[in-house]
């Protein structure tokens, strides 16, 4: 009987976890976007489940999926869709769409990169992507505004900045 509700939990988690990137993507196609949000790209990040390396397409959805927030712009051109891990909210993600432009920008806060190692933690690494800009230097004041006020509700100070850029080039960036 254990091993029977063993079993039935497990599957609901699983099946929760796929239905919940299943109703995310299902959001991101409703949007109209030219092109897809994520960059073809395997990071390590500490936010997967298996503790591998993994897609940039599989491991956001777990910041936005299970306990986020949703908050239209007044004039309904703006959404940002932020939250965090389940059980782990020390990883985080926002993201911000132009209905209007048909763009997107993604940030990831993490604590890992490339491995998870807990002597070599940095807290507030902060990761952005996007597949519609090229340079950081052409964001929107939007954009800004929307990433300064979320640094400040996840009580977060940067100490590193990486950018997944339209070309799929990753580049380190001393200030944001």
């Amino acid at each position: 009987m254990k091993k029977l509700l063993i079993i039935l939990l497990c599957s609901c988690f699983f099946s929760n976890n796929a239905f919940s990137n299943e109703k995310f993507s299902n959001w991101i196609n409703s949007l109209g976007l030219e092109k897809t949000i994520f960059q073809d790209n395997i990071f390590y990040m500490g936010i997967g489940y298996t503790g591998e390396p993994n897609y940039l397409k599989n491991t956001f959805p777990i910041l936005v999926s299970f306990i986020y927030d949703e908050v239209y712009s007044d004039d309904k051109r703006y959404v940002v869709r932020a939250g965090c891990k389940p059980r782990d909210c020390g990883n985080n993600g926002m993201l911000w769409v132009d209905l209007k432009e048909k763009v997107a920008i993604g940030v990831i806060n993490h604590s890992f990169w490339e491995k998870l190692d807990f002597d070599n933690m940095v807290e507030g690494q902060i990761f952005i992507f996007s597949n519609f800009y090229e340079s950081h230097l052409d964001f929107p004041d939007e954009f800004k505004a929307s990433y300064s006020k979320w640094l400040k509700e996840i009580e977060v100070t940067p100490s590193k900045y990486r950018f997944l850029n339209s070309n799929n080039k990753l580049i380190e960036i001393d200030k944001f």
